[in-house]
């Protein structure tokens, strides 16, 4: 450092600017001013406030929870689709003991409105006082495991209500009480080596208003009466449901 000389030729004291204050109001650190907004290039953007918690499950614990309930809606759609347009299965088809073939003679269904007249016992007596509405009867045969040829009258009795039909059916089921006579008996056919077929085995059952009355027998019987009149009524009971379509 130099020192400045006097007009003299002395040197001069050096003279210092002013000491500061020792002021306690006078800040110790000058901070300088900075603009209200910062520059472009000095801003930083802060970073998102994390996501709150919750207690419940995450959201992709609740995606795939929703996938998997479509997925199961779905496939229980395609099931029940399938279901729904599966085919029914086929009608059981009824196994038959014996087959049956309209007799030649008569080539028609005998018809008559008289039910009382074609029949005996006590079924005669009812049938006097509780009139049917018509009496139709057939002659069919089949032939036996043994070669023999069996004979089925088949009298369809209609009635005129659902009560006549059930009275009737209850009578002619019991033990001496007549019937409605066989086609065979009432002389309206014809069968080698029998008159009548009531000997045989029996058979009826009803439908609505009709009564279906069978009645099956051979020429040539089974030895053991027992045996016979059980295969009759075998024959007999396979051949009901020829009364049906009977014409």
């Amino acid at each position: 450092m130099s020192f400045p000389e006097s007009s003299s030729g002395r040197r001069a004291t050096p003279t210092f600017p002013p000491r500061p204050l020792d002021d306690s109001r006078t800040p110790s650190l000058i901070l300088s001013a900075l603009p209200d907004v910062l520059p472009e290039s000095l801003r930083r953007e802060e970073p998102p406030a994390p996501p709150p918690q919750r207690s419940g499950p995450s959201s992709a614990t609740v995606v795939k929870i929703a996938a998997a309930v479509v997925v199961a809606a779905l496939v229980g759609l395609g099931v029940w689709a399938l279901i729904d347009t599966e085919p029914a299965p086929p009608a059981p088809v009824a196994q038959h003991e014996f087959t049956f073939t309209r007799a030649a003679q008569p080539a028609a269904a005998v018809l008559d409105s008289d039910c009382a007249d074609h029949a005996y016992g006590q079924t005669k007596r009812f049938l006097a006082t509780t009139v049917c509405q018509q009496l139709t009867r057939a002659l069919f045969t089949t032939t036996l495991s043994d070669g023999r040829i069996a004979y089925s009258s088949i009298a369809v009795v209609r009635m005129r209500s659902d009560a006549d039909a059930t009275a009737l059916f209850e009578l002619v089921r019991k033990d001496d009480t007549g019937s409605v006579a066989d086609i065979v008996r009432d002389r309206a056919a014809t069968a080698p080596g029998l008159d009548r077929l009531s000997r045989g085995g029996f058979a009826a059952a009803r439908h609505e208003r009709d009564v279906v009355i069978v009645e099956s027998d051979t020429a040539a019987k089974d030895p053991d009466p027992e045996a016979h009149r059980n295969e009759m009524k075998r024959v007999s009971s396979d051949a009901l449901r020829l009364g049906r379509d009977l014409k």
